[in-house]
């Protein structure tokens, strides 16, 4: 009996420790700047409904009165989608910010619950502060930053266009995926527990604010890129994401590409096909 007892006091020793790890994630400094791709940028500092201070970039470019504001993934900052993303520079503002939690942005991570309002701080900020490069806004979301632009754009009827990389359909598919994939945690009962802890504590589910509940309220043109190689969020769950788009929309699904890997591997083609898109319907 007492062996038992030890060895379930040493599973959840366990577990907790795993949980703690999970939770623990160290932000990195930033590893690229605009500077590195000659393009000059204004360091931005702005606030959330629920008083957290975001930071973030503005790169004007002269006589564009059109704007792209960029978002990372889970665990990311700014700095890592500014290389595969420089390029829009040429026709367009850049608008970057770090959510909470990440990269030089105080707080901590919501795990998805509140990056909502991270997103619609920066459009408030964008269009008080920048209102004549605000006229038209794009959305360009990967992973995390993906569930948001479509939370965004379901919500704001004058976007114009997203881009959505990496887009999982249902949030607790994911988290069940990751908490597996990176700290081998089971769902029951530990992800479970977890998720409805949160739910708990902000008065809101993941569900709610996923992309399987928010893209068939959006309305403008959709470009959504996925690597047919993705071990967290499998191609077929982006299809399902793509079905439940209403709107004028198109899938690139690139070979060879894992999570968050399709710039490295389509290379060219990837400023290529976002460039087609934003010509077409960005104008």
């Amino acid at each position: 009996m007492i062996t038992f007892i030890l060895f379930i006091a040493l599973i959840i020793l366990i577990f907790c420790l795993k949980i703690i790890r999970a939770l623990s994630w160290q932000k990195p400094p930033l590893g690229a700047f605009p500077k590195d791709f000659n393009l000059t940028a204004e360091n931005i500092t702005f606030q959330t409904k629920d008083n957290v201070t975001l930071k973030g970039w503005f790169i004007p470019c002269k006589n564009s009165e059109k704007t792209v504001i960029l978002m990372h993934g889970f665990e990311m900052d700014k700095s890592r989608i500014l290389p595969q993303t420089a390029f829009l520079a040429k026709k367009y503002n850049l608008f970057y910010f770090d959510f909470r939690g990440m990269g030089e942005s105080d707080g901590k991570s919501a795990q998805g619950l509140r990056e909502y309002l991270d997103g619609l701080a920066a459009l408030e900020y964008l269009r008080v502060n920048n209102p004549k490069q605000a006229k038209e806004i794009s959305l360009y979301g990967i992973s995390l930053g993906a569930s948001v632009a479509a939370y965004l754009a379901a919500q704001d009827k004058n976007i114009k266009t997203i881009i959505l990389e990496a887009c999982f359909y249902s949030y607790k598919r994911v988290v069940r995926k990751w908490a597996w994939n990176h700290h081998t945690l089971p769902y029951y009962p530990v992800v479970y527990a977890f998720l409805r802890f949160r739910r708990l504590m902000f008065g809101i589910g993941l569900e709610e604010l996923a992309p399987k509940t928010t893209t068939a309220k959006i309305t403008c043109p959709v470009l959504q890129i996925h690597g047919k190689k993705d071990r967290l969020v499998s191609y077929k769950m982006a299809l399902q994401v793509f079905d439940a788009l209403k709107c004028n929309k198109e899938f690139w699904l690139v070979d060879n590409a894992g999570h968050i890997s399709c710039q490295e591997a389509a290379g060219i083609k990837y400023e290529q096909e976002i460039t087609k898109f934003l010509d077409k319907y960005f104008v």
